[in-house]
């Protein structure tokens, strides 16, 4: 008698949509490319990851990167300067056939720019919150693997004024993110 409880629940759970689809992905893309525009007086290498966990229309990505050298220059006058983001962002994408699929996002999260010497150019060492936006395509190679090309626009967001206000508006600080890696599908 328990086991047939056990199996209604879990009949019960599916037909509702509690339990995990069977078709969900856990999609791991280790990745390199440039940064542009914007903030970026010379296009420069980035580099990092991201992990995404999709069932279907809607996913959530998790992806971190890291561009040393992101404000150029000497490194005599300025030897280290860089930006790290660490952001976690909503999916959405949709099937071409087979292994492809196009896909956007959109989400936010820490926006780390640092400058050391030189006086702190300007004291740029700092988190911040940032949000990105952008999509890209996977081509499936096999069922496991495939590559990926992204494209995504990042901008700081904050209280400019160092008030008593609460007043959140779009910072001065932005850039343009393109890169390709390969996609590990599990």
């Amino acid at each position: 008698m328990r086991l047939n409880k056990l199996h209604f629940l879990l009949a019960a759970g599916v037909a509702f949509g509690i339990a995990p689809r069977a078709s969900a992905e856990t999609i791991l893309t280790p990745y390199a490319g440039i940064v542009f525009g914007s903030d970026v007086n010379e296009e420069h290498g980035v580099y990092g990851g991201s992990l995404a966990f999709t069932g279907g229309l809607l996913g959530f990505e998790v992806d971190f990167a890291y561009s040393p050298n992101f404000f150029g220059g000497d490194r005599e006058i300025i030897p280290d300067n860089n930006v790290t983001t660490l952001m976690g962002n909503f999916m959405f994408s949709g099937r071409l056939g087979g292994n492809s699929r196009l896909y956007g996002v959109v989400g936010g999260g820490l926006l780390k720019q640092r400058v050391g010497d030189s006086d702190d150019f300007f004291d740029l060492d700092r988190n911040s919150f940032g949000f990105d936006a952008g999509g890209g395509i996977q081509v499936g190679v096999s069922d496991h693997v495939g590559i990926r090309g992204d494209i995504r626009y990042f901008r700081s967001v904050g209280d400019d004024e160092p008030d008593n206000e609460f007043d959140i508006d779009f910072g001065n600080f932005s850039f343009w993110r393109a890169t390709g890696g390969l996609s590990f599908t599990f």
